[in-house]
């Protein structure tokens, strides 16, 4: 929801504040506000049915929230390990054939191209493999 709620001008918690005050006053007042002609029962029931409403969409929005941390936090270290499996097997690649050949120049500059990652997965950095060319069969 932001730092506001859409539209309105108050914060979440401006707005709960403020609801919390109403509730109590509605409870502690209610013989006053009766003699003024008002039903309060039945307004302070509305009131109380909406504040649970809201209280029950922002438990949901709380749990999607988690939900979605856990799953960029999945798909973030699924592409990490993706980043190092490719890297591994371009360095292989580039190993299997000469050096000096069209196809290892062509893997080259894709190897050039690659930004490096930090080394924080555990997993020996492609970089740092090395990889003999495949053995030629007679």
């Amino acid at each position: 929801m932001g730092e506001e709620v859409k539209n309105l001008g108050y914060s979440e918690a401006q707005i709960l504040g403020t609801i919390e005050k109403i509730e109590d006053l509605q409870v502690t007042e209610r013989a006053a506000l009766m003699r003024g002609n008002l039903d309060i029962d039945n307004m302070h029931q509305k009131l109380l049915t909406q504040h649970r409403k809201a209280n029950a969409s922002n438990e949901k929005q709380e749990q999607k929230k988690r939900e979605l941390r856990e799953i960029t936090e999945e798909h973030e270290a699924d592409l990490k390990q993706l980043y190092v499996v490719g890297s591994s097997q371009l360095d292989m690649m580039i190993g299997a054939v000469d050096k000096n050949s069209v196809p290892a120049k062509n893997f080259r500059r894709i190897r050039s191209r690659m930004k490096r990652p930090d080394n924080d997965t555990g997993v020996e950095p492609a970089q740092n493999l090395t990889a003999e060319p495949a053995p030629v069969k007679p």
